[in-house]
């Protein structure tokens, strides 16, 4: 169904409308609809809970990226993620003289997070800094300029390379967790 009006949005629980669901199959916090015909539609809800987390990373905006800092805390911040391979392999970037990337070249060991609407995903993993000129030119983006002037062989232009071991879920409502 094409959701071209607000009231057509379903509803939270708290009643605050929820832009993932029409009213007919989602109503204060409850799936109203389970028809086969429906689980044919594409929707988040009858994806696997990776394939939901990704959809999800695409349409959440930023990050919250944390590193651990040399008191051993969480650092977190909030980034822009530049591509992803589902929720396994999440790219960013930073400047080279950041702390994040000083955190990770002494542990590796990083977190992220994202929300959207009521589902929420924490990542834990390993980061890692890249700063190959072949890499750094493969994921290149032209804003970027605005950051790095020189470009791709920008001095403080590197990336940054999260692999995903463990995901913790909070999504339509149900907890998950996956292994990778």
């Amino acid at each position: 169904m094409v959701i071209d009006s607000p009231e057509l949005f379903g509803t939270h629980g708290d009643g605050h409308r929820n832009e993932d669901y029409c009213i007919h199959c989602y109503e204060n916090g409850v799936f109203t609809c389970d028809s086969e015909v429906v689980r044919t539609a594409g929707l988040k809800r009858w994806m696997d809970d990776e394939d939901k987390t990704s959809w999800i990373l695409d349409r959440c905006g930023y990050v919250t990226f944390s590193t651990i800092d040399e008191q051993g805390f969480p650092r977190p911040v909030a980034m822009d993620v530049i591509s992803h391979d589902g929720i396994r392999e999440i790219w960013m970037t930073t400047y080279r003289t950041s702390e994040k990337v000083r955190h990770l070249m002494s542990n590796q060991k990083a977190g992220l997070s994202f929300v959207r609407e009521a589902d929420s995903a924490s990542l834990t993993g390993k980061a890692e800094v890249i700063t190959a000129k072949n890499t750094l030119s493969r994921f290149w983006k032209v804003f970027f300029i605005h950051y790095y002037p020189d470009g791709p062989c920008d001095k403080n232009y590197c990336l940054i390379r999260f692999f995903t071991q463990k995901a913790k879920l909070w999504i339509d409502g149900k907890h998950s967790v996956i292994q990778f």
